[in-house]
């Protein structure tokens, strides 16, 4: 990773969480909260597009603060959801951040 990374970090639970990084399930769907930065601004990237690699997430573990970090791929708005999907294969440590 480097300075222009940019990391939008969300908590899943325990049971999810595993699906999650072992890349079983390389997605996860939000309620929009736009009070909440995270949402304004991925719905702006969606609209208008990034490079690989520019935006990454880190999912975190809410039982243990445990945490994966991976590459968006993908941003969907529909109704008031949106689903943020990550290359399951594009992984980062983020020791290195």
């Amino acid at each position: 990773m480097n300075d222009l990374d940019i990391l939008f970090q969300f908590k899943t639970n325990p049971k999810i969480f595993w699906k999650e990084r072992n890349g079983v399930k390389n997605n996860t769907v939000r309620r929009i909260d736009l009070s909440d930065d995270r949402f304004t601004h991925l719905i702006a990237w969606s609209e208008i597009g990034w490079n690989d690699g520019d935006i990454l997430i880190e999912i975190v573990n809410t039982k243990n603060s445990d945490s994966f970090i991976r590459e968006i791929r993908d941003i969907t708005i529909w109704d008031d959801l949106i689903i943020i999907t990550w290359n399951p294969h594009k992984k980062y440590d983020k020791t290195t951040r």
